[in-house]
C-alpha cells in the first residue's frame, strides 16, 4: 500500500469535523500549548495535538526529532506523512482497522462521555537506530466544536518498556470508571468463525494438541483438524502460531467481553 493511499484512508477514518472554520475558537490552541510543553517535559513523552478539522498537526512537542529523527516542522504541513513512513509495515492494516472502528464508537458517545474515554494503541514504530520498537499511545478527545464533533485529539506516546510480543492491540479506556471496550474486528473476515471454531482457537493458544483439543471437547481428532483446517483458511495463516497471533488482534479472544459499541448498536 502507498503512502499516498495510506494518508488518504486515515484522513477518511477520522471523526472530521464538519462545523464551519469561524465556528472554531483557534484562540484555545495558545491558551492551552504551554500545558501540552509542561506535559511532555515532566513525562518525556511525545506530545501531539491533530486538528480534525484541517487534518494537520497544530502541537508537536520538540522532543520527537531526537528520539525519532522526524522533523517536527514537516509534521505541520504534512499531516501523517511522516508518521505512516515509521511504523511497522504489518501494523499499518491493523491499525486503520482499529482506528475507524474506535472513532465510529466515540462518535456515539454523548459529549461528556467522549471526554471520559482514552484509546490506547500498540503498534511497532522505527527509531533513529532503524531498529523497530513497540510504543503505546493514549489518544483522547481533547476539544469538541460547537455542534460536539471531535475537533482536537490529544496523543501521547511512550516506549512500551515490557516488550511483551509482537502482538499488538488497542482498546477503549474510561478514566473516570475503569471500564474498558476490547476492540472486535471479527466482523472484517471474508467468513466468520463459528462459535466451535472460537472454542478449538482458544485451546491452540493454550498450547494443546489436537487430541488434547479433542478429549476436551468430546469430538473425534479428526473433528478437531477439520476445524484447525478451517481457522487457518479463514484467518489465512500458515500455522497454528500466526493464526492465533492474528486472532489476537482482531479481539477474537475477547469475545466474551461485553462490547459496548454492539450495545450502542452503532456498529455492524
Amino acid at each position: 500500500m502507498m503512502i499516498d493511499e495510506i494518508e488518504q484512508k486515515i484522513i477518511n477514518i477520522l471523526p472530521t469535523s464538519n462545523t464551519m472554520f469561524d465556528e472554531i475558537d483557534y484562540s484555545i490552541l495558545e491558551k492551552r500549548k504551554n500545558d501540552w510543553i509542561k506535559l511532555s517535559e515532566i513525562t518525556h513523552s511525545i506530545v501531539l495535538v491533530f486538528d480534525c478539522y484541517t487534518n494537520k498537526f497544530v502541537f508537536v512537542s520538540d522532543n520527537i526529532p531526537k528520539l525519532y529523527g522526524v522533523d517536527s516542522r514537516r509534521l505541520f504541513v504534512d499531516g501523517h506523512r511522516q508518521v505512516i513512513e515509521l511504523i511497522h509495515p504489518d501494523d499499518i492494516d491493523y491499525g486503520l482497522l482499529v482506528r475507524k472502528k474506535i472513532y465510529s464508537i466515540l462518535r456515539s458517545f454523548s459529549n461528556e462521555e467522549k471526554r471520559n474515554y482514552k484509546a490506547i494503541h500498540e503498534m511497532r514504530i522505527r527509531n533513529m537506530r532503524g531498529e523497530y520498537i513497540r510504543i503505546i499511545e493514549q489518544e483522547q478527545v481533547l476539544e469538541l466544536d460547537k455542534s460536539g464533533n471531535i475537533w482536537l485529539m490529544l496523543s501521547v506516546i511512550d516506549v512500551d518498556a515490557s516488550h511483551e510480543s509482537e502482538i499488538i492491540k488497542s482498546h477503549l479506556y474510561n478514566f473516570k470508571t475503569g471500564e474498558q471496550i476490547f476492540i472486535d474486528l471479527s466482523d472484517t473476515l471474508d467468513e466468520p468463525l463459528t462459535n466451535r471454531e472460537l472454542e478449538v482457537l482458544r485451546f491452540m493458544k493454550k498450547g494443546l494438541l489436537s487430541k488434547e483439543i479433542a478429549e476436551a471437547l468430546k469430538v473425534s481428532i479428526n473433528t478437531v483438524n477439520s476445524h484447525r483446517q478451517n481457522i487457518l483458511q479463514k484467518l489465512k495463516a500458515n500455522n497454528s502460531i500466526e493464526a492465533v497471533n492474528f486472532a489476537q488482534r482482531l479481539g477474537l479472544f475477547n469475545k466474551c467481553s461485553i462490547d459496548k459499541s454492539e450495545k450502542r448498536d452503532v456498529l455492524p
